[in-house]
């Protein structure tokens, strides 16, 4: 049996046995309708994955699944989320007909902005009752991000590959930001939105665990199967002995930062569900799932998430010491196993493992700074052909610039840099406007506002230790629409209180 045949089979057992398993709890959160239709798309999506054997087909067979089922979705974001992770990122050249090279680089992610989350732009602009554009501080600095990389698209002289950009860059960006910030008008919109990245992230947290357990990277073969290199997304990576998970996304940090944004998500969901045994579980699966990843940056970025969530919420210090008592007992636990020393060596900080890695990263700050203080204002797109970059190449022959913030401010300069900042300071200042506000009206939806915000500075502290590759700009600039949601909702509850919920 083909290795991406084995490779369906396993992840159509762990992918529907979860479906089974949670069925009970996901169905307090939607609808079973919406559920059960969720399932369908997919295994019908993964299985049209692994069997279409073109690349280019599998866009063409899904394109029309979707475009047959996206009208039976009152919350577009819920499905989009669901279907993120269904696919590595891989790209195919859509043929250029003769006229030129190609007219366009697809790939999943792509795919699912352009047929679910497009027609929903287009039809949340032509509404009237739609926020308009520039009602959110947050809307002008990823705006003001967007025409600014839009016009340095075009700087090395080549127009054709600066309109392929352009379009890239409004697909990857303003499709999911608009859609997520815009579509989303009630509690229920938030819970299927979350609900949905909740089931995908569980999901790739089975995976991850099982990849780890069995060294076996599954959607590895099917990447050789749709005729795309194998080693695309890197190889079998080990640290301590044991397998670094890709899991759908190629990337075992990339991989550990989902899982953190879904733990964020998960922080909110969890009071719609009313076993506490299903809460321990499903935040068991999560944790499990980023420990399993063996990633140093999602790991503190998980702490940190926990952290800031304790310290916005009631009852702060008596929580802090309670975590900072159990974090004590854990390693005292861990220091008595035969494998927990394992585990402490890998920590950030206390840990000995690739402690190379971490001299790599803030080699490269040194590195780059004079290079951003040459192109200080708007950057340089050849920065990497920098002397002092050179002396960071690695031994796969590549400079591997693991720090999203010294990557913007390389491409764009400090004014890149600060309108990209700018996005987020602005979401967490509008979250916390948002929180004031639903005090007075209802508490759970200031824990909402309370998991968006933690989950915005995890973010922020993450994308310190990689660069914007794979999932992650296409997760970070949703969140940032859905932060912009929420503050839009509740704001209506202070304009109209008639409007807001009955506590």
């Amino acid at each position: 049996m083909a290795e991406h045949v084995r490779a369906l089979l396993v992840l159509m057992v762990l992918g529907i046995g979860y479906f089974y398993a949670a069925r009970g709890v996901l169905s307090q959160l939607v609808p079973e309708a919406t559920l059960k239709r969720w399932r369908n798309l997919w295994v019908l999506s993964t299985v049209v994955l692994f069997l279409s054997h073109s690349i280019l087909l599998y866009f063409l067979m899904l394109g029309a699944i979707l475009l047959a089922y996206r009208r039976r979705e009152a919350h577009v974001m819920g499905l989009y989320f669901v279907l993120l992770f269904v696919s590595p990122p891989a790209p195919a050249e859509i043929p250029g007909l003769g006229i030129v090279d190609h007219l366009w680089v697809l790939n999943h992610y792509r795919l699912l902005g352009v047929v679910l989350l497009l027609p929903a732009a287009l039809s949340l602009l032509q509404r009237t009752t739609s926020a308009r554009l520039g009602s959110s501080p947050v809307d002008w600095m990823v705006l003001g991000y967007l025409f600014l990389m839009s016009l340095l698209a075009f700087r090395e002289g080549n127009v054709t590959s600066g309109l392929r950009s352009v379009l890239s860059l409004w697909v990857d960006i303003f499709l999911p930001y608009y859609v997520a910030s815009r579509s989303i008008r009630s509690e229920d919109g938030f819970k299927q939105a979350m609900t949905g990245y909740l089931i995908a992230a569980m999901i790739l947290s089975i995976v991850a665990i099982f990849e780890v357990l069995r060294t076996w990277k599954i959607y590895s073969a099917v990447l050789g199967a749709l005729g795309v290199h194998q080693g695309m997304f890197g190889g079998y990576l080990m640290r301590s002995g044991l397998l670094r998970p890709n899991a759908s996304v190629g990337n075992s940090i990339v991989l550990g930062y989902v899982l953190v944004v879904a733990l964020g998500f998960f922080f909110y969901l969890k009071e719609f569900v009313s076993k506490p045994l299903h809460r321990f579980l499903g935040g068991a699966l999560l944790t499990a799932g980023i420990l399993a990843c063996l990633s140093r940056g999602p790991w503190v970025g998980s702490a940190f998430l926990v952290v800031v969530l304790i310290l916005i919420g009631p009852k702060s210090v008596k929580r802090l010491a309670g975590l900072g008592l159990g974090a004590v007992t854990f390693f005292l636990v861990l220091s008595l196993l035969p494998s927990g020393q394992l585990l402490i060596d890998m920590l950030p900080v206390v840990g000995t493992t690739e402690q190379g890695n971490v001299e790599y990263r803030a080699n490269l700050l040194t590195s780059a700074l004079p290079v951003i203080a040459r192109n200080l204002l708007f950057g340089s797109y050849d920065y990497l052909d920098a002397p002092e970059l050179q002396v960071m190449i690695q031994g796969e022959g590549i400079i591997d610039v693991v720090n999203t913030y010294v990557s913007v401010a390389l491409y764009s300069g400090l004014l890149g840099l600060a309108l990209f900042v700018g996005a987020f300071l602005c979401a967490l200042q509008q979250l916390r406007k948002g929180m004031r506000i639903s005090r007075r009206y209802d508490p759970r939806s200031t824990l909402l506002g309370r998991a968006l915000f933690a989950t915005v500075s995890a973010i922020m502290l993450i994308i310190y230790t990689v660069s914007s590759i794979s999932a992650i700009p296409v997760v970070y600039w949703s969140v940032l629409g859905l932060s912009v949601a929420y503050v839009t909702l509740v704001s209506e509850w202070a304009r109209k209180p008639k409007e807001a919920p009955v506590l």
